[in-house]
């Protein structure tokens, strides 16, 4: 079985290098490196345009933003199995095979390793929920076995071809940075798939204060209400729409998602899942 392993970059510097060496010198599986550069400055890509790394591609992308940067190395991609990384991680040996197994083993469509902070190693996640009004909360408590999560980081997480293709992959409507891997682990869920983190699967990520190219408030608040929009029923998306309102540049975002193809996705993602978000917060007992 092939693994497509997918990392997304822009302005790096060294940190793709090492990440890339890592998923080589770990290598325990069958695997192709894709390796999608959506316009960086600082070089950080020249490493793989001076010399050939056998089982490694570079494509070229500009402003894809990071959804649509994975979308692009996933259409690119020939494994059966995909997985998004970022590209400041540390990979243990053997790590793809071992994340896999429960989708081997029929038990989740989608997994997550553990994540640990590689300045503090001590400090794991296990996935992640959300907190009372929609905050980004690690689950720092180990489970002994590989267990269902609300959502998978998209730092690391390993999905079927089959599951990425039945659900649309990643948002194509959102811009730049944000909301990607929460977006698509709620559409995984609402669609009728299982989200896992295997905890006997650690890797180290580089948990940066300071994005190395700019993320604008107006892009992080589109996406996070795109993904309301798509996926939440009225009350619910009224009171998120409370909770906004007063932000700078609300306005003009919600005109672009007024005059946007929200409404008709919307429809259709009713229509198609399983589940509603009724389900999925009573289910993690999120309270919203």
């Amino acid at each position: 079985m092939l693994f497509s392993v997918i990392i997304p970059c822009r302005n790096e510097g060294d940190h793709l290098r090492r990440t890339v060496q890592s998923m080589i010198q770990a290598r325990g599986s069958e695997q192709e490196i894709i390796v999608v550069d959506d316009g960086s400055t600082d070089g950080c890509c020249d490493f793989l345009r001076s010399s050939e790394m056998p089982g490694v591609r570079l494509l070229e992308g500009k402003n894809l933003g990071v959804a649509g940067a994975r979308n692009a190395g996933a259409a690119r991609a020939r494994g059966e199995i995909l997985c998004f990384c970022d590209a400041h991680l540390e990979l243990p040996p053997g790590w793809l095979a071992a994340l896999a197994r429960p989708l081997g083993e029929g038990m989740a469509e989608v997994v997550c390793p553990a994540m640990a902070d590689s300045r503090r190693p001590h400090a794991v996640g296990y996935g992640v929920t959300w907190g009372a009004n929609l905050q980004w909360r690690w689950l720092h408590r180990r489970p002994p076995e590989p267990s269902y999560v609300p959502l998978a980081p998209g730092g690391c997480l390993l999905v079927s071809r089959r599951v990425y293709e039945a659900v649309g992959g990643f948002e194509r409507g959102f811009y730049g940075f944000g909301f990607d891997d929460q977006e698509f682990s709620l559409k995984v869920w609402l669609f009728g798939y299982r989200v896992m983190v295997q905890p006997r699967v650690q890797v180290r990520h580089l948990f940066r204060e300071v994005h190395p190219y700019p993320v604008g408030a107006d892009e992080l608040l589109h996406n996070f209400l795109r993904m309301i929009f798509l996926h939440f029923n009225r009350r619910r998306l009224a009171r998120v729409m409370e909770m906004v309102r007063g932000q700078p540049g609300f306005a003009g975002v919600m005109a672009g998602l007024l005059d946007s193809d929200v409404w008709e996705k919307r429809k259709n993602y009713f229509r198609r899942r399983r589940y509603d978000d009724d389900w999925f917060m009573e289910h993690f007992k999120i309270p919203f």
